[in-house]
């Protein structure tokens, strides 16, 4: 290119520039509701939720501490519809779970990370295929396999850690640290398809989150935006189709009024990947959803 034509180059190369495209647009949500009470009553302390995505109108859910290593579904009237205990897990402190899609399969990811004490060398994430249910029956009671046991350790060491979620565009785990003084911390973890034995992943920080306790989170089934709970409000995150969660998290979410909870530690994207459903810990187990406003 000649130096006479370089200025007409650059004034013109910003019209041929592909435009970025925009994070999603701001949902308006309507006012939250209770919608069901789980029928269940060893659902006691739902820590974690999350929206099938093998059965429709299906979700899923665990127990805090203390509980055997299974997993409950139920619908959108709280009825018992199952419970599947997962064989060679170890249910230390299960704090959040999320479902996803990777290829023609469905996937259930329970996040064994809780450390009230940060005194934990390792955590576990336990990767089990999501199991097709009838829907016409209730009360099943049947065991799952694990899939995929994934050790791991955070850079800087323990944390206690009480939100997990699960990208499923790029199969990148996002767990956010349960801490005070608005100093919670997000860390990424990719989802490796196989862990050879013994080995101990490393989950790396991408985020200082300025937000409250935080308790619980999802990512939307498009993997465009970040729902992060507290006993309070949540917190929704939104980043464009190009652009990595360090950039989405650096800028400040937007608060979301959601329903009053005893002790709300659990919340998910619907399969519609806007409305919010939430669980609060103690039984009978109140089943809340936030719809979009209409």
């Amino acid at each position: 290119m000649t130096r006479a034509l370089l200025p007409l180059f650059l004034a013109l190369s910003p019209l041929f520039a592909a435009e970025k495209p925009p994070p999603p647009a701001p949902i308006q949500y309507g006012q939250g509701r209770l919608v069901a009470t789980l029928a269940n009553p060893e659902i006691d302390e739902s820590s974690g939720i999350a929206a099938s995505r093998a059965n429709p109108g299906v979700f899923w859910t665990h127990n805090d501490s203390g509980d055997p290593p299974r997993v409950f579904a139920f619908n959108a009237k709280g009825e018992d519809l199952a419970a599947f205990d997962v064989e060679g897990a170890i249910h230390r402190d299960w704090e959040d779970m999320a479902a996803f899609a990777l290829g023609k399969k469905s996937y259930l990811l329970l996040a064994d990370t809780g450390d009230n004490d940060a005194e934990r060398e390792r955590c576990t994430l336990y990767l089990v295929e999501e199991p097709r249910l009838d829907p016409d029956r209730r009360g099943i009671r049947a065991k799952l396999r694990i899939g995929l046991a994934v050790d791991f350790r955070y850079e800087d060491g323990p944390h206690n850690c009480e939100a997990v979620a699960v990208d499923p565009t790029s199969r990148l785990v996002i767990l956010v640290t349960k801490a005070i003084a608005f100093q919670c911390t997000a860390y990424a973890l990719p989802l490796p398809e196989k862990v050879a034995r013994d080995e101990v992943l490393v989950a790396r920080s991408v985020a200082r989150l300025k937000l409250p306790i935080v308790t619980g989170m999802d990512i939307s089934p498009d993997g465009l935006r970040a729902v992060v709970l507290t006993y309070g409000h949540a917190y929704e995150y939104t980043r464009a189709a190009d652009e990595k969660w360090d950039v989405a998290f650096a800028r400040s979410p937007r608060a979301l009024v959601i329903p009053a909870r005893r002790q709300g530690e659990a919340i998910c994207y619907g399969p519609d990947g806007v409305t919010l459903y939430l669980t609060s810990e103690k039984a009978p187990c109140p089943f809340f959803e936030v719809p979009a406003a209409k």
